[in-house]
């Protein structure tokens, strides 16, 4: 989520955070990110990853209020809007607790109608292993999705790609103190001087480490987007890998 003044990649009823988009960023070849997928109502809404043939994981605050049968998502395409495989969601599994205005628990599984049929531009993301198996501070990472260019910018046809480095959790939490709660679930990424980051648009995609390929990270709130000493704030993907793994096997 992402907002000046608070952003959450998507506005959020009752919070003070609005989308995001990458900001930074540079155009993504065909097929070098197959995991990631276009989570859409009538129309693009959030970033998503492929974590099965049959999952997707995004971020809780996307599918917020929505039921199954008003989603759908695109994969296989660098566009949002053509090309790729369109499929109907046939189940939300938001996170029980999640809190719209603390933005905690910030994470969703989408069971699909249909499969996903893998190949070189369809393939699923790696999780971390364990709890434990967390990203070290300036470890290199790729975000990438169709939001904004710029905080309220406009947002992009193709996909797009900023990387940006995992950032001290204590840092963080001392950016954001007295302007909202970056808790223990929570890890930030972005770079030095600002100008890289996630933004409107960009909610529920994936924050991937370069160099071991694995999902880290769920796009989920800061504060505008690129703001010097405002870096990203993600959902961790190993703070939350029992729940993900419990959703993909709930009935």
């Amino acid at each position: 989520m992402r907002l000046v003044l608070f952003t959450a990649l998507l506005s959020i009823p009752g919070s003070a955070i609005a989308e995001e988009a990458i900001v930074g960023g540079s155009q993504a070849a065909t097929g070098e990110f197959p995991y990631q997928v276009s989570v859409q109502t009538s129309s693009h809404k959030c970033g998503g990853s492929i974590i099965d043939k049959d999952h997707i994981l995004t971020a809780a605050h996307c599918v917020d209020g929505l039921s199954a049968n008003r989603l759908r998502i695109r994969a296989g395409s660098n566009q949002h809007s053509s090309g790729g495989k369109l499929v109907k969601v046939a189940k939300v599994t938001q996170h029980s607790e999640f809190d719209a205005k603390t933005i905690k628990n910030d994470i969703a599984v989408l069971k699909l109608a249909s499969s996903l049929d893998f190949g070189s531009t369809i393939s699923a993301v790696e999780l971390p292993s364990s709890a434990d198996d967390m990203p070290q501070v300036g470890t290199r990472c790729s975000v990438t999705g169709w939001g904004s260019t710029s905080a309220g910018g406009s947002t992009p046809t193709n996909l797009l790609v900023a990387y940006v480095d995992i950032v001290d959790h204590e840092q963080c939490v001392e950016e954001y103190v007295n302007l909202h709660e970056v808790d223990a679930s929570m890890i930030c990424a972005g770079v030095k001087f600002g100008g890289k980051d996630a933004c409107q648009g960009d909610s529920g995609g994936p924050l991937v480490d370069a160099s071991s390929k694995k999902q880290v990270g769920v796009v989920s709130w800061g504060f505008g987007c690129g703001q010097h000493h405002r870096n990203g704030v993600y959902a961790s993907t190993a703070a939350y890998l029992d729940w993900i793994q419990g959703a993909v096997l709930a009935v």
